[in-house]
């Protein structure tokens, strides 16, 4: 049974997007990686078997050493998404190897945020860690920022050894989860009165 403050915190984190991204579950002889969502107060995890075949002792890595951030809802910042933190805004930041730490903080984007302690939406943040070779899943485990903000550890995937053939295909469906989430509102559309007329003017009646 989910203790009660666990589910409202992933009954909120719902309700900003988290089911729209992959989360990483294991039980004593199964995987799960897929979506969650809630049905009639019920936390479901919408298995996508890709992992259906491995022994969840091959995820071990990803638990105790493959944090790379978390993910939360933030009331204070501008984007309506979920949030994602780096490790230096963590509160229970992990012991890094140098080999691991050197990676995280070299991590950065051509338009210089770094990972290590980078403040964003998810969808920023998880482009960010993809395009440093990265491959990030939500665990379901809480984990607390320096703000005192209550969310979920992101880890790296890659830290479990699998298929590269596994990996690839695990690559390309994180990639499109994330992709699915760019959307333009309509109010980021800028049109004058006079475009408006000289390219609809023609369908008047």
């Amino acid at each position: 049974m989910i203790a009660k403050n666990f589910k409202l915190l992933l009954e909120k984190l719902c309700l900003f997007g988290l089911g729209k991204y992959y989360v990483l579950h294991k039980v004593d002889n199964h995987v799960y990686f897929g979506n969650v969502s809630f049905d009639k107060g019920h936390l479901v995890v919408h298995d996508t078997d890709v992992l259906a075949d491995m022994s969840p002792a091959l995820f071990e890595p990803v638990w105790h050493g493959g944090l790379i951030g978390m993910i939360c809802h933030s009331d204070e910042h501008d984007w309506d998404s979920l949030t994602f933190y780096g490790l230096e805004h963590c509160d229970n930041k992990p012991d890094l190897d140098s080999t691991r730490g050197n990676n995280l903080i070299a991590a950065e984007n051509e338009y210089g945020d770094c990972l290590i302690d980078f403040k964003g939406s998810i969808y920023r943040g998880f482009n960010l860690l993809l395009e440093n070779s990265f491959l990030p899943v939500i665990l379901m485990r809480p984990i607390k920022s320096k703000n005192n903000e209550i969310g979920l550890m992101v880890a790296d995937l890659r830290t479990a050894q699998m298929k590269i053939k596994t990996l690839l295909k695990l690559n390309d469906m994180v990639t499109q989860s994330i992709q699915m989430t760019k959307v333009m509102k309509v109010d980021d559309v800028d049109m004058s009165a006079d475009e408006f007329h000289k390219y609809f003017d023609q369908y008047d009646s």
